[in-house]
């Protein structure tokens, strides 16, 4: 008698989206501005799924986008958490394939002038805990709009990133990534670059764009991967793909 339960195994394997196993001794990393008010869900969607990280953070993620994330990444990234913020650009979201050993929200430091918080994650790596700050500052908008906050919010992401930096376990090997709203040479980079960390360039397209009438009117790169002295990167691109008016942002990481 021939028993099928090989041939079962091996068609439910078959069947089974295959999904890249985290190394133990190097960590890949996503940071990715949605946007929420993104029209093209399936496009963004399928740029996390396609790069296949070890952990995604995510911004700008709405009720409605964390619904469309659980649902699509139940099995490829089992640990997740969401912070529904009450503006929709300041949700926050965690994406792993590796345990989450502690997650917290930070709420925008009092008196900096921040619209958003920021999301700390510890994910436990093959190569030991490493400590993420996710992060959404100020955008590069005052009272009068986009062309003098350009001038005047920089000073104001330089205080909320100082206050943040207060409650950092520096214990622990740390990794500062997100949409940063200002350029490698802005105030926030050389705070953190003060502090000993080091910002990962990238190759690839610039991170963010402005569209009108589908031609890039203006480009900048405002995300970030920013790591300390325990920490080495390798491989850091931006990817175009997805429809936010940012782009994926992917880095590998490794111990020193």
């Amino acid at each position: 008698m021939v028993t099928l339960f090989p041939w079962i195994a091996m068609l439910a394997a078959c069947s089974t989206p295959s999904v890249r196993a985290a190394s133990t001794d190097e960590l890949r990393l996503m940071s990715y501005n949605l946007n929420y008010g993104n029209p093209d869900w399936d496009g963004t969607l399928d740029a996390i799924e396609k790069a296949d990280v070890d952990v995604v953070l995510l911004q700008e993620v709405t009720s409605s986008w964390q619904s469309a994330l659980a649902d699509r990444f139940r099995k490829q990234y089992p640990h997740q958490k969401y912070r529904i913020d009450r503006r929709s650009a300041g949700g926050l979201a965690v994406l792993s394939k590796l345990p989450i050993e502690a997650e917290e929200l930070w709420p925008p430091p009092a008196g900096t002038g921040a619209w958003f918080p920021l999301g700390r994650v510890v994910i436990a790596t093959g190569f030991g805990k490493l400590q993420l700050l996710n992060v959404h500052l100020r955008p590069a908008r005052d009272s009068q709009g986009w062309v003098t906050g350009y001038l005047t919010t920089p000073p104001l992401r330089r205080a909320e990133i100082e206050a943040h930096w207060k409650r950092v376990t520096l214990e622990l090997p740390t990794i500062v990534a997100g949409d940063f709203n200002e350029e490698p040479d802005g105030k926030v980079i050389e705070f953190l670059v003060g502090k000993g960390l080091t910002r990962v360039p990238t190759s690839g397209p610039k991170s963010w764009r402005y569209v009108r009438d589908n031609v890039e009117v203006l480009k900048l790169d405002i995300d970030h991967v920013v790591i300390d002295g325990n920490l080495t990167a390798r491989d850091a691109h931006v990817i175009d793909a997805g429809a936010s008016d940012h782009r994926p942002v992917v880095v590998t990481i490794a111990p020193k």
